[in-house]
């Protein structure tokens, strides 16, 4: 089966395809060359990214290498799942060490952009309830929007009298929320699932989360016309300043050695972050499954929404 078809498959086609199949496919078209002035360059990698071949291939490579790997933090995080909002906090190292105490000053609001454009969100409102010990009211904030309106801009810490990590807070409370499926409640929270196939899809396939064709003058007309002008010439404009656009070479938007992706990729691993992306999956699947989706259609739809 050539690039092209695979391409215009949808995960219900894909899933009749081995996964060996699908990976050695990926892969020769990911490494497929063509010459051109500027030397050689893989016009593929662009006609491969945030595609439903690149998801499911993404898909049954993160589950087996949480077969392979006997993660120590994999294993916490699936224990995790299972524990009080409660022990996270007493717990998770980031956000056991977040808060030393909160004298409700309200300098954080203040201080935070976010609190300034949205009229319902107050940063200090998320330390009360950190500090409080309420499972019933840590539930409710891991289903509402309010943990996902916080830009991690870090100016609230740099203000803080007692020097609390409130974005480190928040940043922790988000990946309670996605493990334990919290975050389908909330419009941005379902988001996370197009953003774990594009920033995450990124890392894996191409080791760094954002690539350089993402932001289309398409989908960003807010930055206006010179970007779309930067956009419709980036490849000239990218090799002006020394990148490598998906060609060989050491800078910006240069294609990745499989040797450097499989060593970053086992680090991933190590981390514990696919039991997070295995636990959006999931928790996608299931709530494309409630709303009569295929999974495709909710990626599009999560994506856009909010």
């Amino acid at each position: 089966m050539n690039l092209d078809d695979l391409i215009s498959l949808g995960h219900d086609e894909l899933v009749n395809i081995t996964d060996r199949e699908l990976t050695e496919a990926y892969e020769e078209a990911r490494d497929e060359t063509d010459r051109e002035s500027y030397g050689a360059t893989y016009p593929n990698i662009r006609r491969l990214c945030s595609t439903p071949f690149e998801r499911e291939k993404d898909r049954r490579e993160v589950r087996q290498a949480m077969d392979e790997c006997d993660a120590e933090m994999q294993e916490w995080y699936e224990r995790a799942r299972t524990e009080s909002c409660t022990w996270w906090l007493e717990n998770q190292l980031v956000a056991r060490h977040a808060l030393n105490g909160c004298m409700g000053c309200g300098i954080c609001t203040a201080e935070c952009p976010a609190a300034q454009y949205y009229d319902d969100y107050n940063p200090r409102v998320i330390a009360d309830a950190a500090i409080s010990g309420d499972e019933d009211r840590l539930v409710e904030l891991l289903k509402s929007e309010l943990l996902w309106y916080c830009g991690q801009c870090g100016s609230c810490r740099a203000k803080c009298p007692r020097e609390n990590n409130l974005m480190g807070l928040i940043s922790s409370l988000r990946f309670l929320a996605q493990l334990k499926g919290y975050h389908l409640a909330s419009a941005r929270g379902r988001q996370q699932y197009a953003g774990r196939h594009l920033w995450g899809g990124n890392l894996w396939n191409r080791a760094f989360s954002l690539y350089f064709r993402n932001a289309s003058a398409e989908g960003h007309p807010d930055f206006g016309p010179r970007h779309a002008q930067y956009q419709s010439q980036v490849d000239e404009q990218m090799r002006r300043i020394g990148a490598s656009p998906d060609a060989d070479g050491l800078f910006g938007g240069r294609k990745v050695p499989p040797e450097t992706l499989a060593e970053l990729r086992r680090s991933i691993a190590w981390g514990g972050t696919l039991a997070l992306w295995n636990q959006l999956e999931e928790h996608a699947a299931e709530d494309a499954r409630a709303s009569g989706e295929s999974i495709d259609e909710y990626h599009d739809r999560v994506g856009s929404e909010g």
